[in-house]
């Protein structure tokens, strides 16, 4: 009896221990690269998923990013649905495949989706367990549809390459901040910061086209013998002598050639609906002051010649350290950000030699005056127009209550635009590149500048 006991425990053991119970082939799954979010009407949302095809991305070879004869690398369906989970479900009807979102790597949502506010999808989409929080968040200009139908890059194999690939530009240019999908859903439910996330949009270029290999959507091809850059539109007070393209926003960049989309400025969110943009610049006063800021050059005017944009500095920033200070007297709220920047000075388009220690300080201050600058105005912005700490100043503002029910009834957001913020900035000259001075100017040339020609 005992034997016959322990002979069908082994068997229920050995049937439970199975592992091919849920087993599912490779094959039989639509693997998403990036799925992107618009509005609808009706109360429908317009749902759009990027799948690799993986018989095309074995072996990609060519630029286009398709295999010869194989044709497109990767397959773009648009479906309107009551939610995302029901839109998963009717792609997979159509294409025969489980859909599945565990190589996922970008969630695009739409601008005009963004507006009428995305807490209940960012809520669902948290909720499912297939869901990476080290994915990417997006806002797209537009229509995220319209971007999902072109993300190739005419050097990238496939679309997912594409969008790993941009996301590392935010390290060596500051123009825009990596926002992972966990970080962003925590901001929107945090007191003490707002969510942001990076801009991208349909470059001011792109054509619609087929793109080579016939991987479709197409991209700006190569500009014909002279095609010229149409000059950028400088909104008022942000040209001349105010320096960068501190105006810049995915979509604007003039350039010609290239790939379809770009990837520049900040989306800032109140809570769970958009609420403004920052330009390129402003993106990256936004990262210094939290601490996040990396590396980025910058256009210095020339204090010899402040009114004059064609003579300029340039400064390779690398690093830097942000102390926030932060004191509370009841409602009243005053910060204090120190920012401190350790820079080369690269670029010298001026005859004034500013490796000189004589000179050294003026180039020091011009730096100083032109990132102070930029910090109060993407300050003033945030207090004055969109009303929300993108700053993460609320961290240092927590600091001073005693218990969490104090802090969470402060609703710091509704104090921000009444507090009062501060900035001192100190720049550093560290190196001066390879060369201790400007490049030397002949006499005869000194002479034709000093008799009336420009020289330049």
């Amino acid at each position: 009896m005992r034997v016959a006991a322990l002979a069908m425990l082994a068997v229920v053991v050995m049937v439970s221990c199975q592992g091919c119970w849920d087993h599912v082939e490779l094959e039989d799954i639509a693997w998403v690269q990036a799925i992107g979010f618009d509005e609808a009407a009706g109360g429908y949302i317009c749902v759009t998923l990027e799948m690799g095809i993986p018989r095309s991305l074995r072996g990609a070879a060519t630029p286009g990013g398709a295999v010869p004869g194989a044709g497109p690398h990767y397959l773009t369906m648009t479906v309107y649905s009551r939610t995302v989970l029901e839109a998963l479900d009717l792609v997979g009807v159509n294409l025969g495949r489980r859909v599945r979102l565990e190589h996922c790597l970008a969630y695009v949502f739409g601008e005009g989706l963004a507006k009428s506010g995305i807490r209940e999808l960012v809520g669902v989409l948290d909720r499912h367990r297939e869901v990476r929080e080290t994915a990417f968040a997006f806002v797209a200009r537009g229509r995220a549809e319209d971007i999902l139908r072109v993300t190739t890059s005419p050097l990238e194999a496939s679309p997912s390459r594409f969008l790993a690939t941009i996301v590392q530009q935010h390290r060596h240019t500051g123009l825009f901040e990596a926002m992972q999908f966990g970080r962003f859903v925590w901001a929107m439910q945090s007191n003490a910061v707002t969510p942001t996330c990076p801009l991208i949009a349909l470059s001011r270029g792109f054509t619609q086209g087929e793109a080579p290999g016939g991987a479709g959507g197409g991209y700006p091809s190569t500009p014909r013998v002279g095609e010229r850059i149409a000059p950028p539109e400088v909104p008022p007070g942000l040209g001349g002598s105010e320096g960068g393209p501190t105006w810049l926003e995915a979509g604007q960049m003039p350039h010609i050639g290239g790939g379809p989309v770009e990837v520049l400025g900040t989306a800032v969110f109140s809570g769970g609906g958009l609420v403004g943009t920052l330009g390129a610049e402003e993106t990256r006063a936004m990262l210094m002051l939290k601490n996040d800021f990396e590396r980025g050059a910058f256009g210095i005017p020339d204090p010899q010649r402040p009114d004059d944009p064609g003579y300029c500095l340039e400064f390779d920033v690398r690093g830097g350290r942000t102390r926030v200070e932060a004191r509370r007297d009841g409602d009243k709220v005053k910060i204090v950000a120190s920012v401190s920047l350790s820079v080369s000075y690269t670029g010298m388009k001026t005859q004034t030699d500013y490796s000189d220690p004589r000179n050294s300080p003026l180039a020091e201050r011009a730096a100083e005056d032109y990132v102070k600058k930029v910090l109060d105005r993407v300050i003033s912005r945030c207090k004055d127009e969109m009303k929300v700490d993108p700053f993460h100043f609320g961290d240092r503002v927590k600091r001073t209550f005693w218990t969490w029910p104090e802090w969470d009834s402060f609703a710091w957001q509704t104090k921000f635009p009444q507090a009062e913020v501060s900035t001192e900035v100190k720049v550093k000259i560290m190196r001066y590149g390879l060369d201790l001075g400007p490049p030397h100017v002949p006499s005869s040339e000194k002479a034709r500048v000093e008799g009336g020609a420009t020289g330049r």
